[in-house]
């Protein structure tokens, strides 16, 4: 098999996995929801709304800036923050289509406009995906250790696994500097644990009896959900994944939380989060003067 039809058939299993997830939340939404119901649950939350899509946005801006600071390292001119914003929220809806990678295609636009070369712009996306699932691992295995519900063998494999990424990722790409890697790690991890934080406050907001530990557990559980749908080839933006995954988690946890709540809660952040890539991706066109200005 040639490594163009071994591509297609991984492409073509990312997208039959979204499919089979999109289909299986949906099952379960119908077993749990009527329509009226649905529509009541979000009228209960609509008050927090404007603080999810705050640290929604807040959660992309935090994104783009470690991305903004990896693009300065091989970059032979200075740029401003707003054109990695520019070109990095512009782009970020290629992941619902086509799929996951094609939005990393994109950015490749902007490498020959800050004296990137095409070699150097590849590697930096691949650093990217690098410091992206470490830093989702390590946002995910700090969550479950706090917890104290996760059973042992999960935690140890959770841990376990942070530590190896981390040592690849002090080696990998050595003309990097490690301080840099680390930090903006450090930044993708909030990045990511921004998103669980919004999954737990859906949740806290629904349930009469909840206590820390199963914040802890649930922003755990939705950052290892949203790194599997993030890893899956040609799935888009991990549609159906992401929240196939977090429900058969809970599950296999028994998570104290009943299944409409779940299934309500992991839907409602994937609205906002399309809501808010298409929002910040119309807003680029009011920044095209300015791109022109800055001759980017």
């Amino acid at each position: 098999m040639n490594k163009e039809k071994f591509k297609n058939l991984v492409y073509l299993l990312g997208k039959s996995l979204g499919i089979l997830g999109i289909l299986f939340v949906f099952y379960t939404l119908w077993q749990n929801y009527t329509l009226s119901s649905f529509t009541l649950q979000f009228m209960l939350v609509l008050k927090i709304l404007p603080l999810l899509i705050l640290l929604n946005v807040l959660s992309i801006l935090v994104g783009v800036y470690a991305w903004h600071i990896m693009l300065l390292h091989y970059a032979t001119q200075t740029f401003p923050y707003l054109a990695s914003y520019y070109y990095f929220t512009k782009t970020e809806v290629a992941k619902y289509l086509p799929g996951n990678v094609f939005h990393f295609l994109g950015r490749q636009a902007l490498a020959t406009k800050v004296g990137i070369t095409q070699m150097h712009m590849a590697k930096t996306s691949i650093l990217f995906s690098f410091l992206l699932l470490t830093g989702t691992l390590l946002a995910s295995t700090l969550f479950a250790f706090l917890a104290h519900e996760t059973p042992l063998f999960i935690l140890t494999l959770m841990g376990l696994s942070s530590i190896i990424t981390i040592i690849v990722l002090v080696y990998i790409y050595p003309s990097f500097p490690v301080n840099n890697k680390l930090f903006m790690n450090a930044y993708l991890a909030l990045s990511v644990a921004l998103q669980g934080t919004m999954l737990g406050i859906i949740i806290f907001y629904q349930v009469e009896s909840f206590s820390a530990h199963l914040f802890f557990q649930c922003v755990s559980i939705y950052t290892i959900s949203w790194l599997i749908g993030f890893v899956t080839p040609g799935a888009s933006g991990g549609i159906g994944i992401r929240e196939g995954t977090f429900i058969l988690i809970a599950n296999y946890l028994h998570v104290d939380i009943t299944s409409d709540i779940i299934i309500f809660s992991v839907l409602l952040v994937r609205f906002i989060n399309i809501f808010v890539d298409v929002t910040m991706y119309l807003l680029t066109y009011t920044l095209k003067n300015k791109m022109k200005e800055l001759k980017l």
